[in-house]
């Protein structure tokens, strides 16, 4: 008998960690919106930085539902190379694909 697979939007801040983390291993499990894209351009965050952050970071703020997308939001924080730099991570229970809404310094 099979243990339930937990909902990805029901884990605990410290299970979406491990979850955004192991995902960001593989680039493919990785998308990166036009928006994000557009963003780290104006405010020179580097892929690898963006990366960097989904594999060492963590979740300070409280995931929010975005409701409108049936999503659940995290915003992986680090800080690295003198830089505090912020991502916006949306997880879906239907796609494992990570979706990065924003990138920023904070």
């Amino acid at each position: 008998m099979t243990k339930p697979q937990i909902r990805r939007t029901q884990m605990s801040r410290s299970q979406l960690e491990k979850y955004i983390r192991s995902q960001s291993l593989d680039s493919q499990n990785v998308f990166f919106t036009a928006h994000v894209q557009q963003q780290m351009k104006a405010r020179h965050i580097t892929m690898a930085r963006v990366l960097s952050t989904l594999q060492l970071g963590r979740i300070k703020r409280t995931p929010e539902p975005n409701t409108m997308h049936g999503t659940l939001e995290c915003r992986m924080e680090h800080f690295s190379a003198g830089h505090n730099v912020a991502v916006i991570v949306a997880i879906s229970d239907d796609d494992p694909t990570l979706i990065l809404v924003t990138a920023m310094y904070t």
